[in-house]
């Protein structure tokens, strides 16, 4: 066998074959005899007749097509092998040549190449979040409204500080019309629901600000809840005035204007008609935001007992961290971006064809979700199957590329997660809920295990970019990493002990307070009954006193 590499376009490699003629030959007659099994040639059982009788009935391109077919699969098996090539996926065969000697040409797509180049020179400046007083104090205020406590449940009509329970819809009434694509009302909900997340979740990641067009949706939520506060409007300035003075199970419509401080830019100054029915009404009370408060609070949470100082620099630290995290989420993102710039990156069609298959498929799965089929997306839309899969394919090459570097880096940096690791992260886990065996066990399942182990990955592949980005060692990074998983499952275990240390002496509380009662209920039933007695005794007395 006389083997001949090339790359190819689309990054595959073109095998060529080219062996003896008796190979051939003997391929030829192995074929005929299997095919005289198959056929009847009058004389001779089945897998008997000579290799002239089976030519002569189905014909020498027959034989030959069969003895091709045959020798064609284990001819790819010993190329692959001989030539080195690692496969992405299956190989086609393309051409047989039987002059000046027999020859056969496969291709095949080769496994996608990543060349990172110097990705350790990347730098991109990192900004360390900001927890103000402001998002302090609402932290706060969310705490003290989820501790309310109801005192009426069925107050009649609305008025400040109550709490209230709204369906609510509204849409833009200004702007650039929506484009008409559907005549009757089904086809209409069909092309608004077009127009929402579940779409937008597959369009390429970088694109412009959508801006809302007239009759798209604001906010919709059947069941709402909000404390009627003018100075906290939930949706926009001057929501919450329109809802003082509603009688429960009243409507009211409004129109709004978004005001020029909204955290959307791209709907400043739009105009807003708003439809409210006012379902609960709720006259409650709000506890104060006082030391007595923050002991409660950090009891009911397993924290140790903090008064209100120290309550508000716990729910900082909170803050702080949760901030970090995004922040530091949202610059490993850009690190890996420069990454993906920089990086050369070459695969074959066939996986950016399975990559664009995925997401029609998740693209259709959120149709469906929506009661709506291919068929009436491509009516609706005036397009074609081909025309979603373009759709489709700038978004799908660069998830593709990105991937790609993201799995070749996690190589290049040696991201090895280690049975210690998982452990380490059970342990995290299950600490919240007490760290018993019985719970462990629930938790600690292989599909449990390789959950953790990928998102360790993920975990840990960010560490390493943060610390690139930063010009900073990765091995430290990843240290503190552990270090930090150590140090929650530690915390999480000591708010759990302290949590379950304060529910056994609030039942004790409880119990001692119950058997007061029933002490008072006892001492109480005893007077009276000594009560009714002497009353008894009296009147004996009295009648004997009169006889």
């Amino acid at each position: 066998m006389n083997l001949t590499t090339e790359r190819i376009e689309n990054h595959r490699a073109q095998l060529t074959v080219e062996i003896e003629s008796d190979v051939l030959e003997d391929a030829k007659r192995k074929a005929a005899r299997k095919i005289s099994r198959q056929v009847r040639i009058k004389g001779f059982r089945k897998g008997k007749a000579p290799y002239r009788l089976v030519a002569q009935a189905v014909g020498e391109g027959a034989i030959l097509e069969e003895a091709v077919e045959t020798l064609g699969d284990n001819l790819y098996k010993k190329a692959l092998e001989e030539a080195e090539v690692l496969p992405y996926g299956p190989g086609a065969f393309d051409d047989f040549q039987l002059e000046p000697s027999p020859t056969f040409v496969f291709s095949v797509p080769l496994q996608p190449e990543v060349d990172l180049n110097a990705y350790q020179d990347i730098r991109v400046d990192f900004e360390a979040p900001e927890v103000s007083d402001y998002d302090v104090d609402q932290a706060l205020k969310q705490l003290q409204q989820r501790a309310v406590e109801v005192l009426d449940d069925s107050v009649a009509v609305a008025a400040p500080g109550n709490r209230v329970t709204i369906a609510v819809e509204s849409e833009f009434v200004d702007g650039e019309p929506q484009d008409a694509v559907a005549d009757d009302d089904d086809e209409a909900d069909a092309s608004d629901a077009l127009t929402d997340d579940s779409v937008e979740d597959t369009e390429p990641d970088q694109q412009a600000p959508y801006i809302p067009k007239q009759g798209d949706t604001f906010v919709s939520d059947e069941n709402a809840t909000i404390i009627l506060d003018p100075n906290e409007d939930p949706f926009t300035h001057g929501f919450v005035g329109h809802l003082i003075g509603l009688e429960q199970g009243a409507s009211v419509g409004f129109e709004l204007t978004i005001p020029d401080d909204d955290a959307d830019e791209t709907i400043i100054g739009r105009r807003v008609e708003f439809h409210v029915t006012m379902n609960k009404i709720e006259s409650i009370s709000i506890p104060e935001l006082d030391d007595d408060f923050a002991r409660r609070v950090s009891r009911n949470r397993g924290d140790l007992e903090l008064d209100l100082a120290g309550l508000r620099a716990s729910t900082r630290d909170e803050l702080e961290r949760s901030a970090l995290s995004q922040a530091k989420s949202e610059y490993c993102n850009q690190v890996l971006e420069r990454m993906v710039e920089g990086a050369e990156i070459v695969y074959p069609d066939v996986m950016l064809d399975q990559q664009i298959d995925g997401m029609v498929g998740e693209f259709e799965r959120n149709l469906q979700q929506q009661r709506i089929s291919l068929d009436d997306y491509y009516r609706l839309t005036s397009s074609t199957k081909d025309d979603l899969r373009e759709q489709h394919r700038e978004s799908a090459a660069n998830s593709l590329r990105h991937s790609l570097v993201l799995r070749e880096f996690v190589s290049a940096q040696d991201i090895t997660i280690s049975d210690e690791d998982i452990a380490a992260r059970l342990d995290a886990m299950v600490a919240g809920y007490g760290a018993g065996p019985e719970i462990r066990k629930l938790f600690d399942t292989p599909q449990m295990r390789d959950n953790i182990r990928n998102d360790l990955v993920m975990s840990q592949a960010n560490e390493h970019l943060y610390a690139i980005g930063r010009g900073e060692d990765p091995a430290a990074a990843v240290e503190a990493m552990r270090a930090q998983v150590a140090d929650d499952a530690q915390r999480a275990q000591e708010r759990s002990e302290r949590l379950l240390k304060f529910q056994a002496e609030d039942e004790a509380a409880a119990a001692a307070l119950a058997g007061d009662e029933r002490t008072v209920q006892s001492l109480t039933a005893t007077d009276k009954t000594k009560t009714e007695s002497e009353v008894d005794e009296a009147g004996d007395a009295e009648q004997a006193q009169e006889a």
